[in-house]
Formats: structure tokens, sequence, C-alpha cells
């Protein structure tokens, strides 16, 4: 019994032995020709590979300077994709019928080019058809068994850069590096599983994690293809992804964000769930002085750029705010339909925000009190028309400019596409109290007009003033 273990040991050695040793008297490179040929039914590409290393454990090929062409559609005078190295795992029973079955690949510090047409097709779109386009190794016959739609069972980038240009959004070409992707059990009729991990540019972590289950993958429309998953945010910068994302929607506006989200992809709909966090967020350059929590489900139209904000529950600090209703992100300025409501909320945090969005105080005003509200906002974001109510109660008024505060027990607006108007209200700065009202018409338009009537005691002032703003 010992004696047969010492033999299987020994075999067993010896096989390791020579894994290790044939290899290095074979030149996998004269099979350079029949890899490209695979690699280029496979992905519908020209392929051109460099030196060529072998292994028989596990069964691989190491290349150097791999390089994928682009699609002949797209003439962007780059490669689709490069890699210092490329890692390629082949199946050990078809090499002794002297075949070659690509099982996984791996890029080493790749480099890929998306690009999407002013059509809305992305040149990636036609990897995997097996007619090959433009092929630089002749054709060889094919195999019952590659006649199959291409699949593999792994595809890995390590430390990757990644281009994207969107000529029918007309945006300039972005580049972001640092992406780790691994794509596994992949076919194009059949789901598979994704992991990628992306740091983008900026101080802190700046770190996107994305993981899930996607496919099939539908060739005609990537935007269709189904996607359900998990995408984690760790101290990423509104910044980055304003130029991830090449939107103008979030210009202006910058912030620290963390959070987790799952997502769902169907039919172009991106639907997302989930809670976010923004640490010091600034709009226009004015610090909002608190942190923000989003607590949300949105359903954003990708083919049309229409978010449906079916539930946004804002912490502005400790004030709570509800946010419903829609943004449609393609024009810009881009339009809302959006509600808002409060209930007995400080307007303190509230006031900050709105000043810091340019609207009601401005910079170092110190605004206390309670507020509700109930308000519809349509329109270009940056200047709505609204409707509804707000009311504040004990309103404590001070700040740069004001010589003593100002209190307002009380004071009521009604809002209307054209008018702001208020209740009779009274407002006190030391001994001194004047009853008002006062009507804002035309808020959405370059010239505004504002009438007010104030009455002292013995005394009565009539004031009709017209605001000119910027468009």
């Amino acid at each position: 019994m010992r004696k047969a273990a010492f033999i299987i040991i020994g075999v067993l050695v010896l096989l390791i032995l020579l894994a290790a040793i044939v290899p290095q008297f074979i030149d996998v490179n004269r099979y350079r020709g029949k890899i490209q040929a695979e690699l280029e039914q496979q992905l519908n590409r020209t392929v051109t590979l460099g030196d060529m290393h072998a292994s028989l454990l596990p069964p691989s090929v190491k290349v150097n300077n791999a390089v994928i062409g682009e699609d002949k559609d797209f003439q962007t005078g780059r490669p689709f994709g490069s890699a210092q190295q490329l890692n390629i795992s082949v199946q050990l029973l078809p090499l002794f019928h002297k075949d070659i079955a690509v099982n996984s690949i791996e890029l080493v510090r790749p480099q890929v080019e998306l690009v999407r047409n002013a059509q809305g097709v992305w040149n990636f779109s036609s990897l995997g058809n097996r007619t090959v386009k433009g092929a630089t190794t002749p054709a060889q016959p094919e195999s019952s068994a590659s006649k199959k739609n291409f699949s593999l069972g792994e595809l890995k980038l390590t430390d990757g850069t990644v281009a994207v240009t969107d000529l029918q959004k007309h945006q300039s070409r972005a580049v972001y590096d640092h992406i780790d992707l691994n794509v596994s059990d992949f076919a194009p009729n059949q789901q598979f599983n994704l992991k990628a991990a992306a740091h983008l540019p900026g101080a802190g972590k700046q770190a996107i994690f994305l993981q899930g289950k996607g496919g099939p993958l539908q060739q005609a429309d990537m935007l269709n293809t189904p996607f359900a998953g998990t995408l984690k945010l760790d101290q990423v910068s509104l910044s980055a992804i304003e130029a991830f994302l090449n939107s103008q929607a979030l210009k202006g506006i910058e912030s620290v964000i963390s959070g987790e989200t799952s997502i769902h992809n169907s039919n172009s709909k991106l639907t997302a769930a989930g809670t976010l966090k923004l640490d010091n967020p600034k709009i226009r350059k004015v610090d909002v002085g608190y942190p923000i929590t989003l607590d949300y489900d949105v359903t954003d139209d990708l083919t049309n750029d229409v978010i449906d904000i079916r539930k946004g529950n804002l912490k502005l600090g400790s004030t709570p705010v509800t946010v419903t209703g829609t943004m449609n992100a393609k024009p810009t300025p881009a339009q809302v339909d959006m509600k808002l409501t409060a209930s007995n909320a400080s307007i303190q945090e509230a006031a900050r925000l709105a000043s810091a969005f340019g609207f009601a105080f401005g910079e170092g005003m110190d605004v206390k009190g309670t507020v509700n509200a109930n308000i519809q906002a349509r329109g270009a974001a940056d200047k709505p028309a609204m409707n509804g109510q707000l009311s504040a109660r004990n309103l404590n008024i001070s700040g740069k400019g004001i010589p003593q505060p100002v209190s307002v027990p009380s004071i009521d607006l009604a809002l209307t596409p054209t008018t702001v108007r208020s209740n009779n209200f009274s407002a006190t700065t030391g001994s001194t109290t004047v009853n008002m009202n006062f009507g804002l018409t035309n808020y959405t338009g370059p010239k505004s007009t504002i009438d007010a009537m104030l009455r002292a005691p013995k005394a009565r002032i009539a004031i009709a003033a017209t605001v000119s703003a910027s468009p």
C-alpha cells in the first residue's frame, strides 16, 4: 500500500515537472496565427498579438502588447482595445486534437475605447458577431463548435483605462482609469455575472462598485440589456460623477457622496432605490453647512433622459422634506415637474439651501422658524413656475445688512405660475412694528414686479417697485 502511494506521488511529481519544463522547449509563437484567427472569429475584430509564452498548468498563453481593432464603421483613429499583457486560458482536451478553445481572457492594464455614434449605436455592439470584418488573418474553416455564438467563461480587466465618446449627445471624449472588471459565464443568449470597480479622479476614495447579473445581451440596443444588481459609492465627489455622466444637470453643485443603491434595468429604463448621503455640500460655491441624506426610488428613461422620482425623502441636516415628480435632463436647462412638501420643518436648513440656489435670502443671513409647504414646480430648473402654499411661523431673521433682528409671528404665501402673494402680516424690529403685504409678479421672467403695502402707526406707505433680473 505504501509502495503504491509512493508510485502515485512520484508520477504526480513527474507530471508537474514535465508541465513546468516542457513549455520551455515549445515555441508557442508558431500558433499565433491560429490564436489570432480564433479571437478574430469570436470577437469580430482584427487582433494583433505580440510575443507569446505558454504554460501547461493550467493550460494558458501569455501575450504581450495585444491589440483589438475597432469596428470599421467607427473611424476613431484608435483601436477598440489594447493591453500590455493578455492572459488567455484555454481548454485542455481540445489541445490533444490540435485545436484551441478559449476559456477565459484577462487583460492587464488595458485601454478600451467606447464610442456611441450619432445614431445611438455603440462600437462594442458588434462584438461576438461571427461575420469577421476586415480580419488580417485568413479565416479558418469553421467546425460545428466554432459556429456557435461567442461565449466566454471569464473576462477580466485589471487596472484598466476606459475612454467614452458620445457623438449622439455631442459629448467630447472623457477618460476614466483604475477600472477593474470581471464578467463570467458570458454568452449572448444567457445571463452573465458582472463585477466592476472604478476610481474616479479627485481627492479621497472616489470609489464606485457595481455587482450584479445581466443579460441576455441585446445586440441591437445595449440599453435594453436587462441588469439587476447593487451600486455602491464610497466618498465620490459630485463633480466627478458629473464628468463621468457628461451631464449639465449637476453643474454648480459639489459634494462627497456615499451610499448603496439597488438597480434594475429593463427596456432602457433604469430603476434605482436606496440611500445616499451628501457630505460638505456646496451649491454655486456657497457652503450649505450641513449634510444631506436622501432615501429614494427613481426611474431614469435612458432613451429620453427623463427621471421619474417616485420617492424622494430628503433630510436637510435634521429637517425632513419630501420631493416627488419628474425631471427632463435632455434640454438645457433641465425641465422639472416636481412637488415639494414639508410639515413643521425647521426653516433654518431649508433657507440656507434656498439661498445657495439663489432663492429667498442672501448669503450671510440667518433665518429661524418652522415652515409648512405644499408646492408644485414646473418649467426650467433654474426658474420654475410654482403652484401651492407656503406658511412660516415664528420667523426670526438676522445677519449681514440687518441692524436689528426682524421677527415675524406668521406669514402665508400663495403661489401661482405668475404671482407670489402674501397675506397681511406683521414684522417687528426693535420697538417698531410694521403691518404689510406684498406681491411678486412675473417672477420667472427677466423683469419681476414687486408691489408692497406697509402700514405703521399714524402712517401709511405704499411702495411699488420693478426689479430686473437676468433671464
